[in-house]
């Protein structure tokens, strides 16, 4: 199945993750690097990395904050809140010298020796600054140090912040650096300098379509050549030929604040799409009730039952060869929804005399629970010995909760019921 970058929990697995708790700085291992990959060359020096296309930042290094006259050099990179912050400034005169004579200072993250991959979905939450000059980026490079190729997620020219640039740079039988071929599409979207916005592209063999908060903005095929290892950069540069300089009326120090940087492959085991499992609560009885049914959850809603609408509460997987069912019973003395993805527990209750009525299939789980990926939930059941009621829990903080005792007495622990999926704000569109 594609990726679906509306649905990346059941049709991607994920790759790389750079939340920014910290900035972790390569280390021989891991981390990202704040000097330029392997395509500046002879650019990158000790305190940081001169630019292309003449642009007027130096790039500082976040690992050498002494220059060569011993004077301490700014840090462009601070992290505070699970969000980093790259600030570009003007530079102080006396430091030119270590900053290659540029008159703005400026920082880049790359993961050129951390973390590359062919295909799948490339994804940065972000803030961008506006002005004059500015001109954030999220890209790709090839790892091997070749250029073109290169594909550029997102773009933004600082004096119109509401207009976002994607581009794919490529080189065709013939052809040289000079006379590469460019795709490229200029989107109207709301001001990216006013909040954070994601920014994404899936790249696949056929085709890359980049993605704005979640909304296709523009698809192009995937050119010859466009098939080899390529790593993320997130950068804020001053100037060049493009945006042009930055001025008077270009306000600074500017930041562009990252949220995270996240990578994503195919989900190999995904085999259908998701959808919804309703939740409803009696506050009267402390009763739990799901259906996949939309009959059934408008029918709640319109009566004069005592079920409250929660809302989507379950993300479950439609039926596949690699889901089972979840069957459905209801009590009618004690109000007890029982829900089971055994067969054999579902033929036990049926016809047991236990006051169990089958209402039938609920919704779908997966037979395999290692199938959800990494952004599984799996359903703990419970049981009251007092009351006989069931409650389904779906963290770690709540099975806690309840095994401690702060939700009443007599509630026992019957194990993994099933797995299926968190439901996100914009999965469902509801």
């Amino acid at each position: 199945m594609p990726i679906d970058p509306k649905n990346l929990a059941q049709t991607a697995t994920l790759t790389y993750s750079a939340e920014f708790d910290t900035l972790q700085l390569w280390n021989g291992t891991s981390g990202l690097d704040t000097a330029g990959g392997p395509q500046w060359g002879s650019y990158v020096t000790a305190t940081g990395t001169r630019p292309f296309n003449q642009e007027q930042e130096w790039y500082l290094r976040a690992d050498h904050g002494v220059g060569g006259g011993g004077a301490a050099l700014p840090n462009p990179f601070s992290v505070q809140n699970g969000v980093l912050t790259i600030t570009a400034a003007p530079s102080d005169p006396a430091l030119l010298p270590d900053l290659g004579g540029q008159p703005y200072t400026s920082g880049m993250i790359n993961t050129s020796h951390s973390f590359s991959q062919t295909y799948g979905y490339f994804e940065m939450r972000a803030e961008l600054p506006a002005g004059q000059g500015m001109w954030p980026a999220f890209w790709l490079l090839a790892k091997d140090g070749s250029w073109p190729p290169e594909i550029d997620v997102m773009e933004m020219l600082g004096h119109e912040p509401g207009r976002l640039y994607t581009s794919v740079h490529s080189l065709g039988p013939g052809q040289t650096a000079g006379d590469h071929t460019l795709a490229q599409a200029s989107t109207q979207v709301a001001d990216m300098s006013d909040g954070f916005h994601t920014y994404g592209v899936d790249w696949g063999p056929d085709s890359l379509a980049f993605y704005f908060d979640n909304r296709e903005v523009f698809r192009t095929p995937t050119p010859t050549g466009l098939d080899k290892p390529m790593y993320m950069i997130a950068n804020l540069a001053v100037g060049g030929t493009w945006p042009g300089d930055a001025d008077a009326t270009t306000p600074f120090p500017a930041q562009m604040n990252i949220d995270y940087l996240r990578a994503y492959q195919a989900n190999p085991n995904a085999s259908a799409p998701l959808e919804p499992v309703f939740h409803f609560y009696d506050p009267s009885t402390g009763q739990h009730l799901y259906t996949a049914s939309t009959a059934e959850r408008d029918a709640l809603k319109t009566s004069p039952s005592a079920y409250a609408y929660q809302g989507v509460g379950w993300a479950a997987p439609t039926g596949s060869a690699g889901t089972t069912d979840v069957f459905h019973f209801t009590n009618a003395a004690t109000g007890d929804h029982f829900y089971t993805a055994s067969a054999a527990e579902r033929d036990g209750l049926i016809g047991s005399g236990s006051g169990y009525r089958y209402e039938g299939v609920a919704f779908e789980a997966y037979t395999d629970p290692s199938a959800a990926g990494w952004a599984a939930m799996n359903i703990e059941r419970f049981v009251n010995t007092e009351s006989g009621r069931h409650y389904y829990a779906s963290s770690a903080a709540e099975i806690t909760y309840i095994e401690q005792g702060h939700a009443g007495t007599g509630w026992i622990d019957e194990g993994h019921a099933f797995t299926l999926h968190a439901p996100t704000q914009s999965m469902f569109g509801l």
